[in-house]
């Protein structure tokens, strides 16, 4: 089965918090104090009040380390990597100059190395507040929190290929883009695809590849053009040829939220060669998000014969997180379906993430009041 896709990023600082590898379990007790204190205010910096986080780990991942997330309040679990974050200003320093922040301030914060090993808690001081974006009030704290995470990465990725695809359009009356991936990372991507590259039926067609039927059925509501199923019961060859003849002409660019072995030698085989027509000249590409834990082997002598290009998704910065933030808040983007669970119960979504039985994105809401939701 492919991994699901998990969004490596990191955080900000997180103060007052029991220093912990990925893998050692915590008593509750600990967990529970280090969840619920409210850390001092650095200087010239700030305290966020947590209210949604973004449910982000890869199958693969929990099934090897056997890894659940800490929450408060939650008994019985272990330090993971929290990239999505949402909440309020709790309280700001007297000596941050010129602040334009103010208790009760909806916030996102940009991700760096340091909130992915944080675990999840339900204060964050913050003494870099270049890393805090104020989020406007017409957008929910909901989807706030997805932004710096899977729709970061997805930006990136669709801003990656913009100027490759742009020059096959040059010379080709259509360009093929697969997706291989048809969980949140892809179904952000379609989004933005859909917004940056213009009109999927006219001169770019996205294709998304996923070994879920439930995923690409998701996938394909959400406006992607033609969707291919990668049973991975199936012989290999047989999925080679059943890619290819969905996608009519071959695949021009690639990205690979997966990037497993199998994932990676499939897409080399279904990826266009060397093109070079009227003076453009353009390889064929593979984008890859690097989430498998697996290493991946590769001729480059056959890469090179064939003068195709294998590139990481860039990370995402602040200036482009600043653009989602805007595209959603001025109506041009719209989030992916999504469901919203009480934080109660986080080891029942986290098994369901597992076992694939949850499409879209799971967010998190911390509080006592929290409640399911669903956004289709």
């Amino acid at each position: 089965m492919l991994d699901n896709e998990l969004h490596q990023n990191g955080g900000v600082q997180v103060m007052n918090k029991p220093s912990s590898s990925l893998n050692h379990p915590l008593s509750s007790e600990m967990c529970s104090s280090a969840s619920l204190s409210v850390p001092s205010t650095p200087k010239d910096g700030v305290v966020v009040k947590v209210s949604h986080v973004g449910a982000c780990y890869s199958e693969g991942q929990m099934r090897r380390k056997r890894i659940r997330p800490r929450f408060p309040g939650i008994r019985d679990t272990s330090l993971c990597s929290g990239v999505e974050v949402a909440g309020t200003i709790y309280d700001v320093s007297n000596s941050l100059p010129n602040s334009n922040f103010c208790v009760g301030d909806k916030v996102i914060l940009f991700p760096d190395e340091d909130l992915a090993n944080s675990g999840y808690v339900e204060y964050i001081a913050i003494d870099d507040t270049c890393k805090v974006l104020q989020v406007p009030q017409n957008i929910s704290l909901e989807v706030a929190a997805m932004l710096p995470g899977g729709a970061l990465s997805a930006y990136a990725a669709v801003l990656g290929a913009k100027p490759h695809v742009e020059k096959l359009q040059q010379v080709k009356s259509c360009v093929n883009v697969l997706v291989v991936g048809g969980g949140g990372l892809g179904l952000w991507t379609i989004r933005l695809a859909q917004l940056l590259l213009g009109n999927l039926c006219n001169s770019v067609r996205l294709f998304v590849a996923d070994n879920s039927i439930d995923k690409l059925l998701t996938a394909q509501d959400h406006g992607c053009y033609d969707i291919v199923h990668w049973n991975e019961e199936d012989h290999e060859q047989y999925i080679v040829e059943r890619t290819l003849d969905a996608c009519r002409g071959g695949v021009d660019v690639i990205i690979d939220y997966v990037s497993s072995p199998r994932t990676m030698n499939r897409s080399l085989k279904v990826l266009n060669r060397f093109l070079s027509l009227c003076l453009v000249t353009q390889e064929g590409l593979i984008m890859v998000g690097g989430n498998s834990m697996k290493e991946v082997s590769i001729s480059l002598n056959a890469l090179a014969a064939k003068q195709q290009s294998i590139v990481g998704i860039p990370k995402g910065n602040m200036n482009q997180l600043r653009d989602l933030v805007n595209f959603v808040s001025e109506g041009k983007l719209s989030p992916p379906c999504y469901a919203v669970f009480p934080i109660e119960d986080v080891n029942q979504v986290f098994d369901d993430l597992c076992e694939c039985r949850i499409t879209g994105r799971a967010i998190f809401r911390l509080g006592n009041s929290a409640t399911v939701t669903d956004n289709q």
